[in-house]
This record gives structure tokens, C-alpha cells and sequence, in this order.
């Protein structure tokens, strides 16, 4: 897996942004089409059929049409991370993608949040696209309300998914983030989600970062698939840059870069972060998370940049 940030520009400033110290260190910043061109032969020569492209807000680079044709030419599907907030052209191109090359993770603007034209724009997004899209959100505290997902599954005839995120801190903590202490709330309010989900037939998704003790053990028990494939693994997801360096993930943009070249391959690369990341993984986001017995089993600790934060908390204290 990797994902290409083909930009960092996004015309939304969400207080959580994934992407805040990248944006901090590049500026505005859009992938040339020499560093795209060695993405696709990096994603061939490791044996990944799909592009995964993200920002910044994907869409507003002003070579996302010709980038996107160039991948299918190349017979990559595409996967889009948007915030829906597209271009027409952008917009028209994408309704007569290819069937069953495109697939789209939509990041869903709160109906509270106030945002009229942001709303009413994902809206005709998902009523024209809405056979490729999945419905994505980041939770970034314990009382937000999900429930809308569902509406808007039944509404627009989206995929039967909905795709959680946890908003972690990135290592400059220059974003809101959900605090570990907010987790087991959280876990409540995702369960319930559930439950009104299975009923419409829409399955729950996890990114990273989930842990077991999110949740009080008879919900574990009944979220134990989703948190077995997705939930409680924390690996270098691998994100390529604009500027065309590798980071593990966005929240460690500030760890370890490693620059793209002609060599590289996703395994040499995992395995470079796996060696730089493998020192954190004694411990988990709490002092008491390692005598924890789902530790190590079915839990790893939590989102690393949390446990980097630690690390640094004791090393500071020490000195």
C-alpha cells in the first residue's frame, strides 16, 4: 500500500488535519509529473495495482484529469480521498470513469457544522457518484454525532460502508485530536452507530489507531472482525509527498523521510520505518497498557505518534 499526496493545498482548514506539519514544512505544494511518473513505477515495481490519491484535496491539482488517465492507461484502478469539494470539470471527468476502476472515500462535512455550500456540494458529489462511494469520518471528539452516515447511505445509494477515523495527534501537536482519554466514550457512540448500521445492512470500517479497551468487552466481542482487520494494527501505511518523499503516515510526517528513487520498492521501504519504529513498540499510549493481556495479542498500543509522545514526555522528565 501507498498513498500519493498529490498536494497539500485544500480549500477546507479542518482543525484536525493529518497533514498540518507537512503543509507547515513544504508550503503550497503540488506532485510534478517527474515525481508522479516514478510513483506509478515505484507502485509497479512493488506489485500495487492501485493509486491511492490524496492531499491536501486531490482534486484542486491542476493535472488531477491527466494523472488520473495516465494510471488507468497503466491499468491501476484509483482510489480518491476527497473532501468532494471538486472542480466541475473534475466532477464530470470522474462520472465517466471507467466501471469498477474508480472508488472513492468521501470525507463527510458534519450537517452541523454549518457549511452550506461545502454541504450542498458533497451532496450532488455523492447523488453523481454515488454507486464509488464509501463515506468517511474523522473523529475528533467523544460527543460528535455520526448518525448522518447512515441517512446518507439510504439517500444516495453510496456503498454499504461507512469508514471510521480516529483524529490523532500529529508529533508537532499542531491539530485537534481525539484524546485517549475521550476512547472509551467514543467507543459507546461507535457501537451504537453500529447497531442502527447492521440494520440498513451497512458494515463499520476501522482505519487505525482503534483499540480494544475503546469498548466494554461484550461490544469487543461483537467489533472483534472489524478491529482484527483494521483496528489494531499500527505498520508504516507508507505516504509519498508532494515533494516526492516517503513519511511512515501522516502523524509521523516529522520522524523519518526517505526520497524516492529508481530502487526503492514498498518492502525495502516498510522495512526501513519497521527498523526505525520497532524501539516504540514496548509500550503502548499508557504506563499500564504493557501489563495489559490484550497487549501484544490483540492490541498493539494505540497510534504510535501518541506513544512517540510519550517516549519524549519521559525522556524530557528524565532530564
Amino acid at each position: 500500500m501507498a498513498n500519493l499526496s498529490i498536494t497539500n493545498v485544500c480549500n477546507r482548514s479542518c482543525p484536525y488535519c493529518f497533514a498540518n506539519d507537512s503543509k507547515t514544512e513544504l508550503g503550497k505544494t503540488f506532485m510534478e509529473d517527474n515525481v508522479y511518473e516514478a510513483a506509478l513505477n515505484y507502485l509497479s515495481r512493488s506489485a500495487i495495482k492501485q493509486v491511492r490519491l490524496l492531499g491536501g484535496e486531490p482534486t484542486l491539482h491542476p493535472g488531477f484529469i491527466k494523472m488520473v488517465t495516465k494510471a488507468l492507461e497503466r491499468d491501476f484502478t484509483i482510489s480518491l480521498f476527497t473532501n468532494g469539494l471538486m472542480p466541475e470539470n473534475v466532477l464530470r471527468f470522474l462520472e465517466n470513469a471507467p466501471e469498477g476502476k474508480l472508488s472513492i472515500l468521501l470525507n463527510t462535512i458534519h450537517p452541523s457544522e454549518g457549511d452550506r455550500i461545502g454541504i450542498d456540494r458533497q451532496r450532488d458529489v455523492m447523488l453523481r457518484l454515488g454507486r464509488v462511494i464509501i463515506l468517511g469520518i474523522n473523529i475528533c471528539s467523544s460527543s460528535q454525532k455520526m448518525e448522518y452516515l447512515i441517512d446518507y447511505v439510504r439517500k444516495y445509494n453510496l456503498k454499504k460502508e461507512i469508514r471510521l477515523g480516529i483524529a490523532h495527534t500529529v508529533m508537532s501537536k499542531a491539530n485537534t485530536s481525539l484524546h485517549p482519554k475521550e476512547y472509551q466514550k467514543t467507543g459507546y457512540a461507535i457501537f451504537k452507530l453500529k447497531q442502527e448500521a447492521a440494520r440498513e445492512g451497512i458494515s463499520i470500517g476501522f482505519d487505525c489507531g482503534f483499540v480494544p479497551c475503546m469498548f466494554p468487552e461484550e461490544y469487543y466481542n461483537l467489533l472483534s472482525e472489524e478491529l482484527k482487520n483494521a483496528g489494531t494494527c499500527c505498520h508504516p501505511v507508507i505516504d509519498l509527498l508532494a515533494d516526492g518523499s516517503f513519511i511512515a503516515c501522516y502523524p509521523l510526517n516529522n520522524l523519518l523521510k526517505i526520497k524516492l528513487n529508481d530502487q526503492i520498492d514498498s518492502k525495502k521501504l516498510s522495512g526501513r520505518f519497521e527498523e526505525v519504529l520497532r524501539p516504540y513498540n514496548e509500550t503502548g499510549i499508557y504506563p499500564h497498557c504493557s501489563s495489559c493481556p490484550l497487549f501484544k495479542t490483540r492490541c498493539n498500543g494505540g497510534c504510535m505518534s501518541f506513544r512517540i509522545q510519550r517516549y519524549t514526555r519521559m525522556y524530557d522528565r528524565r532530564n
